[in-house]
């Protein structure tokens, strides 16, 4: 299943190797960095779950438990807040 950002009423920059969001529905600005933004990142341009844990793995000297957790967890909260398409 591929996962994506919605579309609508979100918007975001990357400003030095952070990630700055406007979300419009409520006008509330977020800042993400670290293992945030390279999920945010994927995510802009589609991922997989799978996709996600394998870019943490790459990018940080995690084990795959702690990186499948650590998604799972990021991905759980962007759900909540909405951020996710259907």
């Amino acid at each position: 299943m591929r996962l994506r950002l919605r579309t609508e009423d979100l918007e975001w920059r990357e400003i030095d190797n952070d990630i700055v969001i406007l979300d419009g529905r409520d006008a509330t600005y977020l800042t993400l960095n670290g293992s945030g933004a390279v999920l945010w990142r994927l995510l802009a341009t589609d991922a997989t779950r799978q996709e996600l844990v394998d870019a943490l793995l790459g990018t940080y000297e995690v084990d795959h438990l702690t990186a499948a957790a650590d998604t799972d967890a990021f991905l759980a909260t962007l759900s909540e807040q909405g951020f996710l398409a259907p």
